[in-house]
């Protein structure tokens, strides 16, 4: 699950937060944990703590976290939401890449560029579910879904 905020304990670096997730459910590492992080645009950052990240950083640290044990399904929360325009592309194809292999992907966005690249779109309005890309004007959430 790729939460909005709060997927790193703060006192641990992003790479400790990373290995902490691989070891808390598999006991070891399907991934280096260096490896998602060079994915991520990372690499260099892999010492900082939470407190030590930029918005944007702290997002793509979330993603790592969440992709750290190759997950079959994957939950995202706005993981775009903190990106410029060229780290929404890099993150949204790294999306892209897990449901071309295999991972269920449901995100939540705002993000029109997000909502471009879904296999599938669920508007939500007033609390009601509209199957489509058009959805209502009044639309505040969609979830998307990747294949």
């Amino acid at each position: 699950m790729l939460l909005q905020s709060r997927n790193l304990l703060p006192h641990l670096t992003v790479r400790d937060n990373i290995r902490l997730a691989q070891h808390a459910v598999r006991g070891r590492p399907a991934v280096r944990a260096g490896t998602l992080l060079e994915q991520v645009g990372l690499g260099r950052r892999s010492g900082a703590l939470p407190r030590q990240l930029s918005g944007g950083e702290l997002a793509r640290a979330g993603l790592a976290v969440a992709l750290a044990n190759s997950p079959a399904v994957l939950l995202a929360d706005e993981p775009t939401g903190e990106l410029d325009g060229v780290t929404e592309e890099l993150v949204l194809r790294m999306l892209r890449d897990r449901a071309a292999d295999g991972c269920a992907v449901l995100i939540v966005t705002h993000s029109a560029e997000a909502v471009r690249g879904a296999d599938r779109v669920i508007t939500l309005d007033d609390g009601r579910a509209h199957e489509g890309r058009e959805g209502s004007a009044r639309a505040k959430e969609s979830s998307h879904v990747l294949r």
